[in-house]
């Protein structure tokens, strides 16, 4: 599944399936917003100001507003986001002054709200993204009840992102209600639209995630046994179509971490081999998802380790931790998760089973040097997010524990 130019991307992204942490993945894309047209700036247009505008004629304001979407747009997709949160800024400034004078322009505001949140969400300001992304959705819906319509298209985004921004926020209670109101959504409109049914497994898997992280994984596997289910539809209907793989392959990693949680530990392994082998189909031709399938593997060395095969376990973590060492110094995941660490937690992690694998295969100096890999990594990351101390506890406890002529040679 190729990757959207980032201002305009769908909202079907690259990477949902779950970090060991039961991450999530955010969905941050610009809304399309049809309404928007967007014109080449003229030489004029970078010296735009907000208050310029102020009493200016409606058909001035269409215009620059125009400019300001399209200087947005070009500097967030070169990746100087800076500028394109001034430029976004400036649309929601005049959106807003349009509005005053038509109603009717409400669509073009809420879009540049949703545009904005998405840009401060790449800037790393997430707290401020909350307000213009509730914004944005409170517009969406009082449309849809003017239209008279239950819900409509247009709030699907900027649900997904407040449901994100809420979850990070320490809001998860708030954030479950937004997946509940996606899901409902879905359901009422994927039968008209053939292009939200696939993007239905993403949402199933998001709330899965969110059910989760509230201790209802029971609830949480309901949601992946139907987003499976949904995945097997669509890829009959379609069986070459990468991002479908990908799909169901993603929904089969999250359906056997939840059924480990659950303690079904020979349940996992069956979907963890089945993704496995789709992912790495897919990412012989799409790169990017190379990340996704590193994952897969570990979770696949995971299932087999829990049923007490550990030299089965062994091949597919050695393969994980391969691709992750290399993924995790070229930096973070392009498609924007939102776990903790990115690939180095996912290494440290793959790590730290391989040294219970190798401990059970009697190799004690490769099961203590993978052991004290992943503590160090814990440690760097702790010092940038602290809940990551209790990972670096965990290590030094399981290292202090061994025997000592299982001490590494100098």
């Amino acid at each position: 599944m190729s990757p959207r130019p980032p201002h305009r991307q769908s909202a079907r992204q690259v990477g949902h399936l779950f970090s060991p942490a039961f991450g999530l993945v955010a969905v941050l894309c610009l809304l399309p917003a049809s309404a928007l047209a967007v014109w080449r700036l003229g030489p004029s247009s970078p010296g735009l100001l907000e208050a310029s505008a102020a009493e200016a004629p409606a058909a001035s304001l269409l215009e620059a507003a125009r400019a300001a979407e399209e200087q947005a747009g070009a500097a967030y997709s070169s990746g100087r986001y800076e500028e394109a949160w001034r430029a976004q800024q400036r649309s929601v400034v005049i959106h807003r002054q349009l509005v005053g004078q038509d109603p009717s322009q409400r669509q073009k505001l809420a879009a540049s709200l949703h545009n904005l949140g998405v840009v401060l969400i790449r800037l790393g300001r997430k707290e401020e993204a909350v307000a213009p992304t509730e914004e944005a959705l409170a517009l969406y819906r009082a449309m849809a009840v003017a239209n008279g319509r239950e819900t409509s298209s247009a709030m699907e985004r900027p649900l997904r992102n407040l449901m994100l921004l809420y979850f990070e926020g320490n809001r998860p209670q708030e954030a479950l209600l937004l997946a509940d109101e996606l899901v409902r959504l879905h359901q009422i409109l994927s039968p008209q639209d053939p292009a939200l049914q696939a993007e239905q497994v993403d949402v199933l898997n998001l709330r899965a995630s969110l059910l989760v992280a509230l201790n209802r994984p029971q609830a949480a596997l309901g949601d992946l046994d139907a987003a499976v289910a949904q995945g097997r539809q669509l890829l009959k209907l379609d069986p070459q179509n990468p991002g479908l793989q990908y799909g169901l392959a993603g929904s089969l990693v999250n359906v056997s971490q939840v059924a480990d949680l659950l303690g079904n530990w020979a349940q996992a392994l069956k979907p963890a081999l089945e993704a496995e082998a789709l992912l790495r189909q897919v990412a012989r031709s799409q790169p990017q998802l190379i990340g996704d399938w590193a994952k897969a593997l570990s979770r696949l060395g995971q299932a087999y380790a829990r049923v007490g095969e550990p030299a089965q376990a062994r091949a597919p973590l050695e393969e994980s931790i391969d691709l992750l060492r290399l993924l995790a110094r070229s930096g973070p995941a392009e498609t924007l998760t939102v776990e903790m660490g990115g690939y180095q937690d996912d290494l440290a992690h793959a790590l730290e089973t391989l040294a219970g694998v190798q401990q059970q295969l009697h190799r004690p100096q490769e099961s203590r040097a993978a052991a004290v890999e992943a503590m160090e990594l814990y440690r760097a990351l702790a010092t940038v997010d602290p809940r990551y101390g209790k990972d670096v506890e965990r290590t030094r406890a399981w290292l202090s524990s061994l025997p000592q002529g299982t001490l590494m040679r100098p």
